[in-house]
């Protein structure tokens, strides 16, 4: 029953109960004057004539006052008041336009028969910016100490203008890191981003020694291969290559003194079936020019690491091969390492056994200057080194990690060496 038909139902049955009160009233009144008329009515019967007047009046105006209620609407309930509208808030999908993230580390280390020194690692500028909605640009410059003379350098390891149409294709013109293996393409000079304290030494970067072209200056590109569950993706690569010679820059970032240009490519697979996992190759090939004859350096690489928030499983090998074009004299430099590691909380403890061979004899290593990630009383990159390391990485925040590691290299044609390196490695 509606609002209305409730208020009519009331109304009607107050308007007979006062139409019946009326009759009786208007009853007594007609009775009491005809009484008053036969008797000759006293001063008492008037009075009460009086009273039943004014009590008839007063119903009526009652009666009145309850028509003149069901003739008005009955008063609408108010709607409850509206919430003010929340304004959504303004997004800006190009700003901010440029993204920066700082990586830096300190420590202090010390190897049998050297000084105990504390050193300042690196400070990384990683820089991003979306220019549109397919194309990005990458920046990344290093601060440096010259393990020579102790002054700080600036590098720009990577510039890049990035082409990113879909998940099958992404291409990139400028200075890069190569795709050589997985550790090279993966982690960039940000030592807080390394589970350990330093690179496996195969992959040194170039201008400390290394042997392997970790930057190069050209051409990248990858994407996705239509494979379904097996995740396969490409990489090819090309650039001005190596050059080497007495205080040359490897990587060549303005001319490429000898027009030939070192290209790379390979596979690799990501299978759904096994999350973290990846499996690949490549192969790189370059013309050296360096004081002497030319030589083809033939680079193939391959790796096998599963990675997931709890472990980190590192396997990679490596073959450098250097073969003079006159002679066909070859030289083969072999490396690989293994690196292992579990998280419990904030605590991470890994090991990592690395071994790597380059022989007395390669024409070119005998321009490589001196390797920054090798014992301190190896001088360059020519020999054997293999051994051990082991650490515990702490996370001391969201942005901070303190590393210990104990490291022992056997070395060819010097006494075997044991180091402690502590760093504390972080980035904001």
């Amino acid at each position: 029953m509606t609002n209305g038909e409730i208020m009519k139902s009331i109304f009607s049955k107050r308007l007979r109960k006062t139409a019946v009160c009326c009759g009786l009233s208007l009853f007594l009144l007609m009775a009491v004057r005809t009484k008053a008329q036969e008797t000759a009515a006293s001063s008492t019967q008037d009075e009460t004539i009086k009273q039943l007047a004014q009590r008839v009046q007063e119903l009526e105006q009652q009666v009145k006052q309850l028509q003149a209620n069901q003739a008005a609407p009955p008063a609408a309930t108010p709607a409850p008041e509206a919430p003010a509208p929340v304004e959504a808030p303004t997004v800006n999908e190009v700003a901010p336009r440029l993204r920066m993230t700082v990586f830096g580390d300190v420590g202090a280390q010390g190897y049998n028969g050297s000084n105990t020194s504390f050193f300042f690692g690196s400070l990384d500028l990683f820089m991003t910016a979306r220019l549109s909605d397919h194309v990005s640009a990458l920046g990344e410059i290093l601060f440096l100490p010259d393990i020579n003379d102790n002054t700080i350098e600036s590098d720009v390891t990577r510039l890049l203008l990035t082409y990113r149409p879909n998940d099958y294709f992404k291409a990139s013109i400028g200075r890069y890191n190569t795709w050589v293996g997985y550790y090279n393409s993966t982690f960039n000079k940000g030592e807080f981003l390394e589970t350990t304290t330093d690179r496996p030494f195969i992959y040194a970067f170039d201008d400390f020694g290394g042997v392997l072209p970790m930057q190069d200056v050209g051409i990248t590109a990858t994407g996705k291969i239509p494979s379904g569950s097996l995740g396969l993706n490409w990489v090819a690569e090309a650039g001005n290559g190596d050059d080497w010679g007495l205080d040359v820059e490897p990587a060549q970032n303005h001319d490429d003194h000898n027009g030939s240009k070192a290209v790379n490519g390979g596979l690799f697979i990501r299978p759904d079936k096994f999350s973290g996992l990846q499996v690949g190759f490549s192969l790189r090939h370059d013309n050296l020019s360096i004081p002497g004859p030319a030589v083809h350096e033939t680079i193939p690489t391959f790796h096998v690491v599963y990675v997931n928030s709890n472990y980190e499983i590192l396997n990679e090998a490596v073959l450098d091969r250097h073969t003079l074009l006159a002679t066909g004299a070859a030289f083969n430099t072999v490396g690989w390492y293994s690196q292992f590691s579990r998280r419990y909380r904030s605590f991470r403890p890994y090991f990592r056994y690395q071994y790597f061979n380059a022989p007395n004899s390669d024409p070119v290593y005998a321009y490589a200057p001196p390797n920054e990630y090798a014992p301190h009383d190896y001088d360059g990159f020519v020999g054997r080194v293999n051994g051990p390391s082991a650490g515990l990485r702490y996370e001391a925040g969201e942005h901070s990690a303190l590393k210990f590691q104990y490291d022992r290299f056997s070395l060819r044609d010097f006494p075997s060496e044991n180091g402690l390196t502590s760093q504390f490695a972080f980035t904001f």
